[in-house]
């Protein structure tokens, strides 16, 4: 890993800059300043050596247009206007001060692009490419949807980018390291896109529920490292009570834990039971079961049939079934705990309890790191084998991701988050926790070349019966043709 400043520096940049400005290159004209209250009536200007820099050329583009292609859904990545809003604002500046300092103009493109509309979102990219059109000079959208086009040929490798440097704290080595496959790499992870924070896997918790039962709040056992998986499912447990009296736990009472698939999935990750073992030499096998897998998939295969946890597809008729269904049951106190990513949080902004947040738990205390997964919704940017100019590109791609690093990331975390929807100290502490421990999974970002196998436990936890050895058996051959393929495809 870098040797880089992570979150904890981000309040000293926060308060040390009243305004979003261009990042510079190391050797560049451009010095950032920031106003710091002396007094009522005195301000002093000084220099503030916090940001990172970027090593870019000072290029002029004499107007260029750079055109990205970006899903409509998450249109705060990219393009915003002044709203008053400071992640809205900080967005806006960011995409001013790239196009002031490099003489272009920073053409959006927005489509729909979530899952459900990744057929029309892909046919639209590879169609564009192959038909020989250079519309798109940056292509972005799901990890999950854009990366596995690469096996298409139809993205340039970004290995060795001209303008791209991998050592700056604002690329995702975690993603890289896992994306890059015969030393090839068709898509890049960066703080351009918000996402790679916002779809961090996290648990939520009910404080007013926790004060009921007497019991304290789980940030000790976080910072003693004693969150377990053991200690959630006990948790989980003590919290399941009839409170309509009609003899029955179901959607109406209080359950534990509430979740889906993508909310479980996390656990495999966090206890370091994935069904991909990365080797020494950078490739993936399948490692897959152990005894160790079968002990917690039986774990949790037990939580998801008992009475003290709740499906979010169990809600009753006339529920969204979606990620706001599963906050809504800890919002009105039918859920002591929930699994959701940290985009969640922002909609608890009405809460009238308090509710704090966590990181997925360890495998055992032995286990050094908490291991906080990325759902695979987040962005990653690819460049087009049509692109007019893809150093240009790669530019662009490089003056997007340091300005997201010192402004756009801060921001978020620490006045949207800390802040603005979160209530005490220890929650903020538990998010720097959360941020430190960001893991990228090598088959849940080639979900559609794999076959899905990185849905593995949430499949299984919902499934009719036990017996992992044998289910994953009768699917064990799908998985592995399904990862040989991968890497014939990037074979030179």
């Amino acid at each position: 890993m870098k040797a880089t400043t992570r979150l904890f520096a981000w309040g000293l940049l926060l308060a040390a800059s009243s305004a979003i400005v261009s990042c510079g290159s190391d050797s560049g004209t451009v010095t950032d300043t920031a106003a710091v209250t002396a007094s009522s009536a005195d301000t002093a200007v000084v220099e503030d050596d916090s940001r990172v820099k970027d090593n870019l050329p000072e290029i002029d583009y004499e107007g260029d247009s750079v055109t990205i292609l970006y899903r409509e859904e998450v249109a705060y990545e990219f393009a915003t206007e002044q709203t008053g809003e400071p992640v809205d604002d900080a967005v806006y500046d960011r995409n001013r001060a790239i196009s002031e300092r490099f003489n272009l103009t920073l053409d959006y493109m927005g489509r729909p692009g979530l899952w459900a509309t990744q057929a029309d979102y892909k046919g639209l990219i590879t169609n564009t490419v192959l038909a020989g059109d250079s519309t798109f000079d940056i292509i972005t959208g799901q990890s999950n949807i854009v990366l596995p086009l690469a096996t298409e040929n139809i993205y340039l490798d970004l290995a060795n980018a001209k303008y791209i440097d991998y050592t700056k704290p604002y690329w995702k080595d975690g993603f890289h390291d896992n994306a890059t496959i015969h030393g090839h790499l068709y898509a890049v992870s960066g703080d351009y896109a918000l996402t790679t924070l916002t779809e961090t896997n996290v648990m939520l918790f009910h404080a007013g529920l926790f004060d009921d039962y007497d019991i304290a709040y789980p940030y000790q056992m976080v910072r003693d490292g004693k969150w377990t998986l053991d200690a959630f499912l006990a948790l989980a447990e003590t919290f399941s009570a009839d409170l309509n009296g009609d003899s029955v736990i179901d959607e109406n009472d209080l359950r534990g834990f509430t979740a889906y698939g993508n909310s479980i999935n996390p656990l495999s990750y966090s206890t370091q039971s994935t069904i991909m073992a990365k080797q020494d030499d950078g490739t993936f096998i399948i490692d897959f079961p152990k005894e160790k897998h079968i002990e917690v998939y039986d774990k949790v295969y037990d939580l998801a049939h008992s009475q003290y946890y709740l499906a979010r597809d169990q809600l009753p008729a006339g529920f969204a079934h979606n990620d706001n269904a599963v906050v809504y049951e800890l919002e009105v106190g039918h859920s002591a705990m929930v699994g959701v990513v940290l985009k969640g949080v922002e909609w608890l902004r009405d809460m009238k309890e308090d509710f704090g947040i966590l990181p997925y738990p360890k495998y055992d205390e032995a286990q050094e790191d908490y291991i906080c997964s990325i759902l695979r919704r987040f962005t990653v940017a690819s460049v087009p084998i049509t692109a007019a100019d893809p150093d240009q590109s790669s530019l662009v791609l490089e003056a997007l991701s340091c300005i997201g690093y010192n402004d756009i990331i801060p921001t978020y975390f620490n006045v949207a988050l800390k802040d603005k929807y979160t209530r005490d100290s220890d929650t903020a502490e538990m998010l720097d926790i959360i941020q430190a421990g960001a893991y990228f999974d090598f088959a849940d970002a080639f979900y559609g070349n794999l076959a899905g196998v990185s849905d593995y436990l949430g499949s299984y936890a919902i499934s009719a019966s036990k017996g992992l050895a044998s289910s994953f058996a009768r699917n064990e051959k799908t998985y592995q043709k399904a990862l040989d393929e991968l890497y014939e495809a990037y074979e030179d």
